[in-house]
């Protein structure tokens, strides 16, 4: 088996000097609470402002409506649209098992569990244990 020599870090990167400085430039003010809500309650939801017109992350938008004061027509627009096709928009009687921190993720009867990006990921990974187990249990 050929192995290969481990790679060296770079070198730091050293502080710009010169034309691209700021020489004397003062650290950024802190915001208040207030101005801080309000430059994120202004800022669009999910990099949508009403200067674009394409529309993305629909599910931000959703929760954006859902969450704050029902004031976003887009997402009003989408819960609508989910509504007319039969999913209940208002929960029943176990969708507020995953959010309610009193409920153990074992004692649930139900619990959505994503399948892409880390979560596919961790479970791969998981089941890759499992059968290595197997293995050396057998």
């Amino acid at each position: 088996v050929r192995r290969t020599p481990p790679r060296t870090p770079p070198p730091p990167r050293r502080k710009r000097t010169g034309a691209g400085a700021k020489s004397g430039a003062r650290p950024p003010r802190a915001l208040s609470r207030e101005e801080l809500s309000e430059l994120v309650l202004n800022s669009g939801v999910a990099g949508q402002s009403p200067s674009k017109p394409e529309v993305k992350c629909l599910h931000a938008q959703l929760a954006d409506h859902l969450c704050r004061d029902h004031s976003n027509p887009l997402g009003e627009a989408i819960l609508s649209g989910v509504a007319a096709r039969g999913v209940a928009v208002h929960g029943d009687s176990q969708c507020h098992q995953q959010c309610d921190c009193g409920v153990a993720r074992e004692a649930a009867t139900w619990w959505y569990t994503p399948v892409k990006n880390k979560q596919k990921l961790f479970t791969r990974l998981e089941r890759r244990k499992q059968r290595q187990v197997a293995r050396l249990e057998a």
